[in-house]
């Protein structure tokens, strides 16, 4: 295992290379679980500094001693969500959109995609998917400016 200054990781594991890049949290329990394992202080004090319980900091401590500096890092980090749609359903819904259903509000319009194109997604996913694309609803509340005296 090499470190990077960058804080990047280059983990090697079984002729595969990942490439790690720590956030600052992460960076701050990987100083000092370090420091603990050194013995500069104990986990008492660890856990106050990190804000955790000391069971926590005991878990911290045997994952950077198992796995290495990628002990810190959360093993559900990189993972998609199981409840997540495949970015070509959300690519379809907002292509959908713009090229047929432009200015219709998106309740109807997700009422339309749902009996027309059997899109199984509920109207707040769609409502979320297009805001996610940078579509603005037609019924959105435009601000009013306040008339000066």
């Amino acid at each position: 295992m090499e470190y990077n200054s960058n804080i990047e990781m280059i983990i090697v594991k079984e002729d595969k290379v990942n490439i790690v890049k720590l956030t600052r949290d992460e960076k701050k329990k990987l100083k000092i679980v370090k420091r603990l394992l050194q013995g500069e202080f104990n986990g008492t004090k660890a856990a106050q500094m990190l804000k955790v319980t000391t069971r926590q900091v005991r878990n911290l401590k045997r994952q950077v001693l198992n796995e290495g500096d990628e002990g810190v890092v959360h093993k559900n980090k990189y993972n998609k969500p199981a409840n997540t749609y495949d970015e070509e359903i959300r690519q379809a819904i907002a292509r959908l959109y713009r090229r047929e259903y432009k200015g219709m509000n998106f309740t109807e319009f997700a009422k339309e995609i749902q009996e027309k194109y059997n899109f199984e997604q509920s109207r707040s996913t769609i409502y979320n998917i297009l805001r996610e694309k940078h579509i603005r609803s037609p019924q959105r509340k435009k601000n009013l400016k306040k008339k000066s005296k």
